[in-house]
């Protein structure tokens, strides 16, 4: 017969892969205010691992993301992704806004994303989506390194099979680091913290991740 301590362990465990498979697991940019130009492409992956703080339960559920992505320029400043995480999918555009020649730029990127569970295993019947508005700045300190933070702001959606639904503002901020090494490869270690401003998806409190992206040119 398991013992207390390995029923608690088992539980927490369960509750992370729940979190990561559901889709849950990726609040994640790995994205600069520095768009690919018109017609170059960039595949890209990453993997990193967070917690889900919930207030109203008193719990922390941690979480693990491994998501790949692709990038393409599409015009002056503009470039569009597709990343996929887990069970779910985000398609994005990020377009700057403003650039100077002391290596600052600003960017406005957009994103939606979504997951269709189908009730196997622990993961429930229900349908998610979320919408996320973020703004890059960057600052380029040498060809090879860039700086890049700002403010991220996601409007999540949950809804079950079995009727009703649940919602949820996050907001918060995220910081990277970009090194470019061997002319198209790029190093993009992340941190960002949100936290809930209102409803419950994914969770009545706060988020926080950390992980590293790989990034190739084409």
């Amino acid at each position: 017969m398991p013992t207390p301590g390995r029923d608690a362990l088992a539980r927490l465990t369960a509750a992370a892969l729940a979190l990561a498979l559901a889709g849950c697991g990726s609040y994640t940019t790995y994205q600069s205010a520095e768009p690919l130009p018109r017609g170059r492409w960039q595949g890209a992956t990453a993997l990193g691992a967070g917690a889900f703080a919930d207030r109203p339960g008193d719990t922390r559920t941690p979480s693990l993301h491994v998501e790949v992505a692709a990038r393409r320029g599409v015009g002056a400043g503009t470039d569009v992704g597709l990343k996929l995480y887990a069970l779910g999918v985000e398609a994005s555009v990020r377009h700057r806004l403003h650039a100077t020649a002391a290596g600052w730029s600003v960017a406005a990127l957009g994103a939606l994303g979504g997951v269709r569970t189908t009730g196997r295993g622990s993961l429930p019947d229900a349908l998610s989506g979320h919408a996320r508005a973020t703004a890059a700045v960057t600052r380029r300190t040498s060809p090879r390194r860039a700086w890049s933070f700002g403010p991220v702001v996601t409007a999540s959606l949950y809804l079950p099979a079995a009727g009703g639904h649940a919602t949820g503002l996050l907001a918060g901020a995220f910081g990277n680091l970009s090194w470019s090494f061997g002319g198209c490869w790029h190093l993009v270690p992340e941190l960002s913290v949100h936290r809930t401003l209102h409803g419950d998806v994914p969770v009545d409190g706060a988020v926080v991740q950390a992980g590293v992206g790989v990034a190739r040119d084409f």
